[in-house]
């Protein structure tokens, strides 16, 4: 096997031959463990083989509630963003306004509170057992995989922290000793050109050998702004190359490197919301800022109905999900369009044999740099521009050591380092015509460490009946220096800040000394989370199982909430009071079975959780300016389910089915907003849909020269709101139910390895939101709308 699995080829064939499975083609199992040793019969389902436990083995053996998506999957969707990944996976949601091609992964509800540095997320994302920090990227670089797995529920054990919700863990293609690769094409609606190569060299047998892909993205946007500039265009570069080395029986090494790099425009900002006689109407809100921009009088009222008119206008060429008049995917700003990233990371993993015992080293590092630039009120006016820039660096380094072979007692212990440094900055300047204090900069420097240790066993007992215990010891320690501050030389002129030496007060308007600027806070926490479960096969066919588990996120600082420089250091001390770390409980029972000779495929579970301190945004106003406050809310206790059915029907037709129900309210949630008021935040929705499903099908038709495939695939979400919060035009941040239908026919012509395809997304042309945000203080809310309808050809030549 591809030695960056725990199991090694040796013990591989002695799992392989114990259970009797194969794997997706292209996963590293499959090169150690022959087809005809493992062959399931030919008209049922085949195994999929996992590493969810951070182990080799079949899925349907591993007692936790996942969704598997191999390379033959990603295929046959055509799937090349990750958002596409929840069109086929029960109980995951993802949300997206596709800045710097993140996505905001929720899992059973869980969610990250906001994307910045001085938080994590509640999903984790994993690349051949590496954790990537930070998901920038994300949405552009799904090519040349093995397979995705989607892990539900706390994974605190043995992928640690940030994962109370889930793990999103990925398997690339790695290198093999057999020459070949391929080239795909693909042209498609606006103008979408992408160019896909892999080459797999052997350089010496059994011993060396190098897997290299490179990727390249140029398509149009969806939409143009006020001044003629596609909103949304997509130019991408990505490449990945990894050196597989053998040099012994008991020694394999993989090295790995990547590189992404996009210079896109910011994706479409819709006007959702019109509360500007509410909210905006004021000499120095909204309205006053526009009047001033007309050379109008801010402080008159009729003056300010004059900006009203104007601004809506706009606000009416702003198309809506609800009907089809507007522009849905273009905007009338004349603001700032920017969104560059560049993602690049090394990795080697280095395992070795000693008897039955492997030994693992996985040492990563990762450099991002992210400047983007969005017009937030989509109209001529400069009402709320902004500039947000992060600079990042990671290291980890984990150390694992292991003895699995399936039967007996199997073990697993591991240590875990983990080093996150870098900056965040943002420019706003909301209203500046009108104030000029406003103009404010938010720059910090952070450092997130956190170490761990871990142990997780698996006891045998026999009968079809096993036990597993696993234990982890984190500690994070966070540290922040803050240098925000007040901008008035850039009250005007949405630039990015080019030094630290101007800070002002607006509290007695004038200067004072620089050092004020800087202010520095720190916070720690440790926790030990857990997971017990045991799982029993009444019969061959069916595993039934049962599992506690604890999942922990660690506490942070809400460093944009700081950006008015507070005129006495308690008030300075108060913004930066640290969020805590919060804690999930996970109660889950489940079943996986293998019906009918393998030809129906049957799996679900049932889950509650017991959450405390939840860590949760609220949008709120500091002199005008919006920030985000992170929050704890007390507790909750989600609820809900999931069930998975595939049925190979004949051997050329498969059909499958999920669906999952989300039940997840505050119980309790009381906060304080930016001005100090208490708010009873209690019973407020999650951020995640109540209920999500899909349908699929796929025919192969044999035909002289090869086979035709038909696939159609069908999935909704039930309504979401985007940001709960009181007192707000729900429906401007929310998205109403919606169902998305894709399809993809394929010609497979075996003689000369070319694959012919043409397909469809979004069929029905619907209108949705994919995000939201809510600027209702400023006197409006926006949102970010899902992909049109497209059509794409593609081809793909393998040799």
């Amino acid at each position: 096997m591809l030695k960056s699995n725990c199991l090694s080829s040796r013990s591989a064939l002695r799992l392989a031959t114990a259970i009797g499975f194969v794997v997706a083609p292209g996963t590293a199992f499959a090169q150690a463990a022959p087809a005809e040793e493992a062959a399931a019969p030919s008209s049922g389902l085949q195994d999929i083989v996992v590493t969810a436990r951070r182990s080799s083995e079949s899925a349907q053996n591993v007692p936790i509630a996942i969704t598997t998506v191999t390379a033959e999957n990603l295929q046959r969707l055509s799937v090349r963003d990750v958002v596409d990944i929840q069109k086929v996976t029960p109980g995951l949601f993802i949300s997206s306004q596709n800045t710097g091609g993140r996505a905001k992964l929720t899992i059973r509800g869980q969610t990250e509170a906001d994307s910045r540095l001085s938080t994590d997320g509640s999903v984790g994302v994993y690349i051949d057992g590496v954790p990537l920090t930070r998901s920038y990227g994300l949405r552009s670089n799904m090519i040349d995989l093995a397979q995705v797995e989607v892990l539900k529920g706390p994974q605190g054990t043995l992928f640690g922290k940030n994962t109370t919700g889930g793990a999103l863990n990925i398997t690339t293609q790695h290198p093999t000793y057999q020459l070949g690769g391929y080239v795909d094409l693909l042209y498609g609606s606006y103008d979408n050109k992408q160019i896909v190569a892999a080459l797999n060299l052997p350089i010496v047998d059994d011993k060396l050998a190098v897997r290299v892909v490179g990727q390249r993205i140029h398509r149009d946007g969806y939409g143009e702004n006020g001044v003629g500039v596609d909103v949304g265009v997509d130019r991408a570069w990505f490449g990945r190359a990894l050196v597989r080395a053998d040099p012994t029986d008991d020694l394999h090494i993989l090295l790995s490197a990547d590189y992404y790099k996009q210079n896109n425009t910011s994706t479409n900002v819709l006007l959702t919301y019109n509360g500007m006689l509410v909210r905006g109407n004021s000499a120095t809100g909204s309205l006053g800022s526009i009047a001033a921009q007309l050379g109008l009088d801010p402080t008159s009222a009729a003056d300010r109905m004059t900006a009203y008119n104007q601004w809506l206008t706009y606000f009416s060429r702003s198309g809506n999900q609800y009907s089809d008049s507007g522009d849905f995917y273009g905007n009338s700003g004349t603001g700032p369009l920017v969104d560059d990233v560049k993602h690049y990371g090394f990795s080697a993993t280095i395992e070795y044999e000693v008897g039955d015992v492997t030994l693992k080293s996985i040492s990563a590092l990762r450099r991002l740099r992210v400047a983007n630039g969005q017009d937030l009120d989509s109209t001529p006016f400069a009402i709320q521009e902004s500039l947000v820039t992060t600079r990042q660096k990671n290291f980890s380094q984990e150390f694992q050591a292991s003895a699995i072979d399936g039967t007996g007692l199997d073990w697993q212990f591991g240590l875990f380092y983990n080093k996150e440094t870098g900056n965040e900055g943002s420019f706003s300047n909301a209203l500046s015509y009108v104030n000029t204090g406003r103009a404010s900069v938010v720059d910090a420097d952070l450092t997130n460490k956190s170490k761990a240790a871990y142990a997780q066993a698996v006891y045998n007992f026999g009968g079809g009946v096993r036990f597993t215990g696993g234990l982890r010891y984190t500690k994070d320690d966070r540290a922040v220096t803050s240098h925000n501050r007040r901008e008035v030389s850039y009250a005007n002129a949405p630039v990015p800040p080019v030094s630290r030496n101007t800070c002002f007060v607006t509290v007695g308007g004038g200067p004072i000394d620089p050092a004020v600027c800087t202010y520095s806070a720190s916070t720690s926490s440790k926790k030990v989370t857990w997971l017990a479960s045991a799982d029993w096969r009444p019969i061959p066919q069916l595993m039934v199982y049962g599992s506690y588990s604890r999942g922990y996120r660690a506490g942070g600082f809400s460093i944009q909430a700081a950006s008015s420089v507070p005129a006495t250091a308690a008030a300075l001390a108060a913004n930066f009071t640290p969020f805590l770390p919060e804690v999930v409980d996970n109660f889950e029972l489940g079943f996986k079975s293998d019906l009918l000779d393998r030809r129906l495929r049957i799996n679900g579970a049932v889950f509650r959780q017991d959450y405390q301190n939840i860590q949760a945004q609220i949008r709120d106003a500091v002199n005008g300016q919006v920030v985000s406050l992170i929050r704890n809310a007390a507790k909750a206790k989600p609820y809900g389910g999931e069930i998975e059915v595939i049925a190979q029907v004949t051997p050329e037709w498969q059909i499958n089915g999920s669906a999952a129900y989300l039940r997840a309210k505050y119980d309790k949630y009381f906060a304080l907003d930016a001005n100090g008021n208490l708010q009873d935040l209690s019973n407020l929705s999650f951020p995640a849909p109540k209920w999500t499903w899909n349908a699929g099908t796929s025919y192969t038709l044999p035909v002289a020269n090869g086979s035709i495939e038909f696939n159609a695939n069908l999935s909704y979400r039930s309504r979401v709101n985007f940001r709960p919060q009181l007192g707000q035009n729900d429906a401007s941040v929310s998205q109403p139910g919606y169902t998305l239908l894709d399809a993809r026919i394929a010609y497979d012509i075996d003689s000369i390895g070319l694959n012919i395809a043409v397909f469809g997304k979004n069929l029905t042309k619907e209108r949705y939101l994919n995000a939201a945000t809510n600027l209702e203080s400023l006197g409006w809310n926006v949102g970010f709308p899902g992909d049109p309808r497209t059509f794409g050809v593609q081809l793909r030549k393998t040799f």
